[in-house]
């Protein structure tokens, strides 16, 4: 194994250990930024992290955003949060899926996908994210986006629908 990989690794644990026990809630704002991007995130000025902060993925979080409580990054693939963002508590973007398999085994092939939020956007408390988020556009509460979300829209349900054009 990689010796660089595992301290890399190693050093990310640490930070997430710190930053989901001492400093989670509303607090320390300036010291878990400068934790996350010790460790390798980019992540913009002015951002704020509430945690706790969950994350397998590559994530990378624009400027002057809000990341609420219990905030989740599940896969392998790429997440890409814009600008101007606010996130609300317990949201979860997911990179990864798998293909239908046969009956002795239902979870077949596994799937890496990418995940971009637009600049400006809001996504509500509880919703799960699979897929684009494009620019200004909102996510209700507990929706569930299994597919891209155009510009300056309101989606809702599970799965999201559009509800209203912004």
């Amino acid at each position: 194994m990689n010796i660089k990989r595992v301290l890399k690794h190693f050093r990310r644990e640490r930070a997430f250990r710190l930053i989901n026990g001492r400093l989670a809630g509303p607090k320390c704002f300036s010291k878990k930024l400068y934790l996350l991007r010790k460790v390798g995130y980019e992540i913009g000025d002015g951002t704020k992290i509430v945690g706790p902060l969950f994350v397998s993925t590559n994530l990378k979080i624009g400027k002057n955003c809000w990341i609420g409580r219990n905030f989740s990054c599940e896969g392998d693939g790429l997440v890409v949060i814009g600008n101007n963002c606010d996130i609300a508590p317990n949201v979860v973007i997911s990179t990864g899926g798998h293909q239908i398999g046969g009956p002795e085994r239902r979870a077949g092939v596994g799937i890496t996908t990418n995940v971009t939020v637009g600049e400006g956007c809001w996504i509500c408390n509880s919703a799960l994210i699979f897929a684009d988020v494009n620019r200004s556009s909102v996510v209700a509460a507990g929706a569930v986006v299994i597919n891209e979300v155009k510009e300056n829209r309101l989606v809702a349900g599970v799965p999201a629908i559009e509800k209203k054009v912004l």
